[in-house]
């Protein structure tokens, strides 16, 4: 990967994409934590809130901090219930 050398320039990371396409989301937001600016999350499959699918985001959450993320982290997808639900359980997940 090559660096851009501006403050304003940042990548936008979707782990819902990166689950579907390789699978090693710690290992990716490893290598490109450097330039990213926002973690888009979603569930696979579905597109859903986090626990509605394969993705163990509680562990991607741990990681992140591990890795001294403190960037945003935005929920990309539908409810699976009512929207009140699944900002529940985005909360859930990456609240440690």
């Amino acid at each position: 990967m090559r660096a851009i050398d501006s403050p304003h320039l940042s990548l936008n990371l979707d782990l819902h994409h990166a689950q579907i396409g390789e699978g090693n989301r710690i290992e990716l937001c490893r290598a490109a934590l450097p330039w990213v600016g926002e973690i888009q999350v979603a569930d696979v499959p579905g597109r859903c809130e986090p626990g509605t699918g394969e993705i163990n985001y509680r562990g991607v959450a741990k990681a992140l901090q591990d890795m001294g993320y403190a960037g945003v982290i935005g929920l990309e997808g539908w409810p699976s219930g009512s929207s009140e639900d699944a900002l529940a359980a985005f909360c859930s997940a990456f609240t440690l």
